[in-house]
């Protein structure tokens, strides 16, 4: 079994967890709900701070958010595009409707896009704590 299947069968069950160690930082990556929406939440250090949540040209402003999901969204809907093209001209149309990176968010939808996201960013990564499962 590989790291990366290791991290998506601790984080199965609700309420799953598994530590990691990336870049000299510490992960906590748990499965939790929100009344109806189950998710992958990613601490950092212990921590998801708001300010994180910022960013710049599409990069984080903090390095921890590294670890987070990048959120995109497009100034207008492709709904708009036809009358932003007359208004403004197709290039100009284009980059409206073109999703961008506006922030960093602490959860994942699945296990899985936690998973894929953390192995083609930090492929050099850690598991700090042993599976106790692994002995049975």
């Amino acid at each position: 079994m590989t790291k990366w299947d290791e991290i998506k069968s601790r984080l199965e069950h609700l309420g799953g967890s598994v530590k990691l160690l990336a870049d000299g930082h510490t992960l906590h990556l748990r499965k939790v709900h929100d009344r109806k929406k189950i998710f992958v939440i990613v601490y950092v250090n212990g921590q998801v701070k708001g300010e994180w949540t910022k960013a710049e040209d599409e990069n984080p402003v903090y390095p921890e958010a590294r670890f987070w999901r990048p959120m995109k969204r497009a100034a207008y809907k492709k709904k708009a595009y036809a009358s932003a093209k007359r208004a403004f001209g197709k290039k100009e149309a284009d980059r409206m409707v073109t999703p961008r990176v506006v922030g960093f968010v602490p959860d994942f939808g699945t296990e899985g896009a936690a998973v894929a996201h953390l192995k083609k960013h930090f492929p050099d990564l850690e598991i700090l704590e042993p599976d106790l499962d692994a002995s049975k």
